[in-house]
């Protein structure tokens, strides 16, 4: 071996890490200088550190920051220019020129060096945007917008750099130049619907900004006819204004020109169902239908109608007749179709029906064993049944076969969402039978629960084991909570009004004073006692906001006033204080889409 050549071998290797360290600190300095405005000891370090770089970019805009900041616009210039030297024809430095230009109030010779560079735009794609993104680092919006047209016109092609001058003219704020633009991605790459649904919906935000999509839409739709993409952001954008009426009337148009036996359609009652539109996903469902029993969306279509109407009644005042009606829906559907895997979901929400809304609680049993025992239904499905299953077992009192129920879909679902739910349920249900060091061990787990809704609860049903359980000798107030709770999810409503009253009474400085008020919302509700449910809530919101339940409340009161009490004015207004006030709120996805949809900002 020859020691020699490897001793210099590591000498080398040892000298280069060291000249990169010092290399390191002289940066991290010169970013410290920069930061804290020392412009003339920022500038001396980078000059030192771009003649050691002379391509970095990085260098080059902090030594031109530091130079500006001295108001030194003598070095600025001719660190420009030699750059400009040192790589010839990098648009980056040449547009640079015009910027030193405009910082000095020459705004003539600054736009003169602009538009030589436009005229004189090499025909090369690369640098165009070369170009473009110069003069956007400079937030020269209109010149860059500029360079993009020039080069179309050079390329003679009206499609060019859609996606860059989509962008721009959104910045600019020039909506329908934004709309033509991405409407043209569209043209050359369908599958960027995505991505321009998302820019619509974060720049489209009144009814005049959508007449303009609308407009466009239809010049779109007649100038290309064979494109379906236009047809389809047509329902899209229908969907966003909730007007489900002229976005079946396209569906059902790509519907039967695509031969899609209904499909599509069934596509839109499902979204009109997740939005709650009720209504609308009737009539779609119909529509489905009405093509014939021989297609085959007709059953799901015949099912999701039902279901929908269902939820419908459900969502309001009800009488109990009504629900009588809807029972008879599903046993008569389930006689014409039999119990299968197709019908698996219908005879789920009979026996939802039968057990949490009509106390039929012997025929939902046997409904949901039916479900659970039924072959070639999907696994999920069977899940969800057994966790209906179990919360109808706790309402029957029967908490043995509710855990057993539960902790069955926890370990067939480890780690899973619908797993981690039956983990939660079992959690909760230790905490109603007062086992809160259990309850708390579990629900700590789940706090980083992958399904947000999950996490959450979990969370405040820790928290709320935490604060009323830190004297392990004054359990009872939380004992008796947690009794009150368990009566109100088994409708035991009188039972459970009357431990949280004498809870109230017999510990009045207890730290569940707002989780008592929400309870009394709670049944309020249960009793369809609406305004008596808001003030509850009105209340935990005014003394009580900053704490756990204070999103909660205001969400449920929100909720309250737009869908029970019809007051639409004040849901707004509850809705707006939440945005402001609950940023970080598991809600605040819902009440923003809530606040767009009573603002009426995309309905008309």
């Amino acid at each position: 071996m020859n020691w020699k050549k490897l001793n210099l071998f590591f000498f080398v290797v040892l000298c280069f890490s060291l000249n990169l360290q010092a290399q390191k600190a002289d940066e991290e300095l010169a970013a410290q200088y920069l930061g804290s405005k020392e412009y003339e000891k920022s500038a001396d370090k980078y000059e030192h550190l771009l003649n050691g770089n002379p391509k970095s970019m990085y260098f080059y805009d902090n030594l031109l920051k530091s130079y500006l900041g001295l108001n030194d616009f003598g070095s600025a210039q001719k660190l420009v220019k030699k750059q400009i030297r040192k790589f010839e024809g990098n648009y980056y430095y040449l547009v640079d020129e015009g910027y030193l230009l405009k910082l000095q109030n020459q705004n003539e010779k600054a736009n003169q060096t602009y538009q030589k560079l436009v005229n004189d735009i090499s025909p090369i794609e690369a640098k165009v945007y070369e170009l473009a993104k110069a003069f956007e680092k400079r937030k020269e919006l209109d010149m860059a917008i500029e360079t993009y047209l020039k080069a179309r016109k050079q390329y003679k092609n009206e499609l060019l750099f859609s996606g860059e001058l989509g962008g721009l003219y959104q910045d600019k704020g020039k909506t329908k130049e934004m709309i033509d633009e991405y409407l043209n991605v569209l043209h050359l790459d369908e599958t960027m619907q995505v991505e321009v649904q998302g820019q619509f919906q974060n720049t489209l935000s009144n009814s005049s900004e959508f007449d303009l999509l609308k407009l466009a839409l239809n010049k779109k739709s007649k100038q290309y006819p064979e494109k379906a993409i236009f047809q389809e952001m047509s329902i899209w954008m229908y969907v966003q204004k909730s007007d489900y009426e002229m976005a079946s009337l396209y569906a059902k148009n790509l519907d039967r020109k695509n031969k899609e036996d209904g499909r599509r359609l069934i596509e839109l009652g499902f979204l009109a169902s997740s939005n709650e539109n009720w209504d609308a996903a009737i009539s779609i469902y119909k529509q489905v239908q009405l093509l014939g029993k021989e297609k085959p969306y007709y059953t799901y279509a015949k099912n999701s109608e039902l279901e929908s109407r269902s939820k419908k009644l459900l969502s309001g005042n009800y009488p109990q007749i009504d629900l009588q009606v809807i029972e008879q829906e599903y046993v008569t559907l389930l006689q014409e179709f039999g119990s299968n895997a197709a019908t698996a979901n219908t005879l789920r929400n009979l026996a939802h029906l039968r057990a949490f809304y009509m106390n039929k609680y012997a025929d939902a049993v046997l409904d949901y064993e039916s479900l659970i025992s039924m072959p070639r239904v999907d696994r999920n499905l069977q899940a969800q049944a057994k966790l209906e299953l179990g919360d109808l077992y706790i309402l029957k009192g029967e908490v043995w076969d509710a855990m057993l129920v539960f902790g069955q879909v926890d370990k067939d679902f480890l780690e899973e969402p619908i797993g981690q739910e039956a983990k939660y349920r079992n959690a909760r249900l230790s905490y109603y039978m007062g086992e809160f060091d259990w309850a708390k061990a579990q629900l700590d787990v789940l706090k980083t629960a992958t399904t947000q809704l999950i996490a959450n609860n979990a969370l405040e049903l820790s928290l709320l084991i935490q604060d009323n359980t830190i004297d392990s000798t004054e359990l009872e107030p939380l004992k008796l909570f947690a009794s009150a709770d368990l009566n109100l999810v088994q409708n035991n409503l009188d039972k459970a009004l009357q431990l949280l009253d004498s809870l109230k009474l017999s510990y009045p400085k207890t730290g569940l004073n707002d989780d008592i008020l929400c309870k009394k919302a709670e049944i309020a509700v249960k009793r369809k006692n609406f305004n008596e449910a808001a003030n509850y809530f009105k209340q935990v919101v005014s003394e009580y906001g900053s704490d756990i339940l204070g999103d909660n409340a205001l969400y449920q009161l929100a909720r309250l006033q737009q869908f029970q009490l019809n007051q639409k004015d004040a849901a707004l207004i509850s809705y707006e204080q939440f945005i402001s006030q609950y940023p970080g709120s598991f809600f605040l996805n819902d009440c923003r889409k809530q606040y767009r949809i009573l603002r009426g900002d995309q309905l008309n």
